[in-house]
């Protein structure tokens, strides 16, 4: 019964990580509408989108569950990352991983279990 909590709760945060970076993205192609902004820029922009995404899904996830915070943390951002992956998987039809997108994996690993143990103190 533990671990079906844990998995629920995991998938709602990942659900919740999604929306915000949906609106996230929203509001940054709006911003890119008027102002030129070049890929160096882009890609910190979407590194930053997706560590408040992992941060927020994360916490919230750790605050249903009220335990394993760093454990719920990082499943959020594993399986946040690997439906981001499958997206754009689909949607570019590219399946191809870089050296950015582990570095990214790496980072939002380090952030959920970070937010996940900031979810439970909180």
């Amino acid at each position: 019964m533990e671990s079906r909590n844990l998995l629920v709760n995991s998938a709602k945060g990942v659900l919740h990580a999604i929306i915000l970076t949906v609106l996230l993205l929203i509001v940054f192609t709006a911003i890119m509408n008027f102002v030129s902004i070049n890929n160096q820029v882009m890609s910190v922009s979407y590194i930053i989108i997706t560590c408040f995404s992992v941060l927020y899904g994360s916490i919230y996830a750790t605050r249903r569950n009220n335990k394993n915070g760093w454990l719920i943390g990082m499943l959020v951002a594993i399986f946040y990352m690997l439906l981001l992956y499958i997206i754009s998987a689909i949607i570019f039809q590219d399946p191809t991983l870089h050296m950015n997108d582990f570095f990214r994996l790496i980072i939002a690993i380090l952030v959920g279990a970070l937010s996940g143990m900031l979810g439970i103190n909180i």
